[in-house]
């Protein structure tokens, strides 16, 4: 499903739209259906072959995804907005 699609026909009023925290917390006009803290459904991996994993530009890339995404766990997580 084209996330775009449904944030923009959510802002139309045609109904529910189950969207990633980090995005729907950000649209104006947009109230989350649900009360509470949204609950982690999905772990993130990141794969490689194992002959790679060692190596300099495959360690550079997960070294630099790691800090993104500890960087943006509040949005992520969908805690941007504590009174949700």
């Amino acid at each position: 499903p084209n996330l775009a699609l449904q944030v923009a026909a959510a802002r139309g009023g045609l109904g529910l739209a189950l969207l990633p925290c980090f995005l729907g917390d950000r649209e104006t006009g947009l109230v989350r259906a649900a009360q509470g803290s949204p609950t982690r459904s999905r772990d993130i991996w990141i794969l490689t072959h194992p002959d790679l994993k060692k190596t300099a530009r495959v360690r550079a890339f997960m070294t630099f995804a790691e800090s993104v995404l500890r960087a943006e766990r509040t949005n992520i997580t969908g805690k941007l907005n504590q009174s949700v």
